[in-house]
């Protein structure tokens, strides 16, 4: 069963070597488990506190702030797997289920990522194409619809990775790169890098049309339109930001997936992939003060929320 496996994703000799040479080296740095761990606990706080600002607010009903809560949402259990799973797993030097559920988790966190942005970047282009009737296109119940729609889309696709991982050879590393195939891998990374790039030159379409339409208002007749646009608008530049850090914090990770980094030095290796998962940890963390300095709204929320837990 083993040999099959072997050969079902094809590893070589090579393959197997390394990852025996940097098992070894992997405990010398055991240090950036512990850096994850801290990372995560951040980035669950943060987001947590996020969520719960949202729930206690009454001002945050608009369809972009529930989409904002969404992504937070999956920032938060990306956050708890990395600070309950990932981490100790690597400290511990875990295999078997405990990895298999957090490679899992891992995978579900990395769709559900994906389609949150393009939910944003959805609400963004009505939001500019169509500013008139906005409200009446992107309303509450299609906005739950469509989130929980991309979170049974990524349980489903989530559902292949699974049974590729539950064939995997659990005497093998806890890593993606490890239990993915190649062409997981291809394909993952391909992902990943089009949809990010594609969202940006989105937004920056989005961002030329929305300004050639507040040069066509005139802020005294159509003072409401020409400050609505000027919120969409804004908005949809938190978005982009929201895009690049994605795009910053995934994209070493999916280029080592990809790559593995192989001909190089067995212990740069080894940190290599350590700094990657340092920079997806990273992410949730970053989301969480783009949003905070973006959106005043937000702001007032939290800082409600600090004055209730002080009372």
């Amino acid at each position: 069963m083993i040999a099959s496996n072997e050969t079902f994703y094809n590893f070589s000799d090579d393959d197997i070597n390394i990852e025996k040479t940097t098992e070894g080296l992997g405990r010398s740095f055991d240090w950036f488990s512990y850096l994850w761990m801290v990372i995560g606990t951040v980035g669950m706080v943060s987001n947590g506190i996020f969520i719960l600002a949202y729930t206690q607010s009454d001002n945050l009903q608009e369809p972009a702030q529930k989409l904002v809560v969404n992504l937070a949402i999956d920032d938060f259990l990306l956050s708890a797997a990395s600070t309950f799973l990932y981490s100790p797993i690597r400290i511990l030097h875990v295999r078997g289920g405990a990895c298999f559920m957090s490679i899992f988790i891992t995978v579900i966190t990395m769709i559900e990522e994906l389609l949150a942005l393009v939910l944003m970047t959805g609400d963004r282009y009505i939001a500019v194409v169509k500013p008139l009737v906005y409200t009446q296109i992107v309303t509450d119940r299609r906005i739950f619809l469509f989130i929980g729609l991309s979170w049974i889309s990524s349980a489903v696709l989530s559902l292949g990775a699974l049974k590729i991982i539950s064939t995997w050879n659990t005497d093998r590393q806890c890593t993606i790169a490890q239990t993915m195939p190649k062409e997981g891998r291809i394909i993952a990374v391909f992902l990943t890098a089009a949809t990010g790039i594609i969202l940006c030159v989105i937004y920056v379409r989005l961002t030329l049309i929305a300004r050639k339409h507040l040069r066509q208002i005139q802020p005294e007749v159509g003072a409401t339109v020409y400050t609505e646009m000027l919120q969409h608008l804004h908005v949809m530049k938190t978005f982009l930001m929201v895009v690049g850090a994605y795009l910053i914090c995934w994209g070493p990770s999916a280029l080592g997936i990809i790559l593995k980094f192989r001909g190089i030095n067995t212990e740069l290796h080894v940190l290599l992939v350590s700094i990657e998962f340092t920079f997806l940890a990273c992410n949730p963390v970053i989301n969480v003060i783009i949003y905070i300095w973006r959106m005043s709204e937000y702001r007032t929320a939290i800082k409600k929320v600090f004055t209730k837990l002080k009372c």
